[in-house]
């Protein structure tokens, strides 16, 4: 069976980890996750490898690299650029600046996180569906 895409979740709270992994697992169990506390990990393991993850999900507000300047860097990188990958934001406190200053950076969405564990599940669930009804790079194979 070929393996699935990951997904990587970007976060540096670890109570979210805890909180968030099993969610991830109930809602995209094909998907194997890829869990980084800031964005010089995820950038590392961006550039490091030649797979195309299904998806990013990062929390703006991080450590030593936030999820605005991440996604500055991935779109300034020409071979990250070129994977096209979806990405948006799973995040709070959000501020309509923050907001503004990411859809900028070409994000694919914004979501705010829900303080209830059964409505964060509900909005994870509902942005796999959307992405695994989409068509993106991901659907095809790498032979061009």
């Amino acid at each position: 069976m070929e393996e699935m895409s990951p997904i990587i979740f970007i976060d540096d709270d670890e109570d979210d980890h805890v909180l968030l992994k099993p969610i991830w697992q109930s809602v995209a169990p094909e998907n194997p996750l890829l869990v980084f506390t800031n964005g010089e990990e995820a950038l590392d393991y961006l550039r490091s490898t030649d797979q195309r993850p299904f998806l990013i999900v990062a929390e703006v507000n991080l450590q030593l690299m936030n999820g605005l300047e991440l996604r500055r860097q991935i779109e300034q990188d020409p071979v990250l650029r070129r994977k096209a990958i979806p990405f948006i934001f799973f995040t709070h406190p959000v501020h309509q600046q923050m907001v503004e200053e990411a859809y900028q950076l070409t994000i694919q969405g914004f979501f705010e996180k829900q303080q209830n564990v059964e409505q964060m599940r509900q909005q994870l669930q509902a942005i796999v569906n959307y992405w695994k009804a989409c068509l993106h790079p991901n659907r095809f194979p790498d032979d061009h």
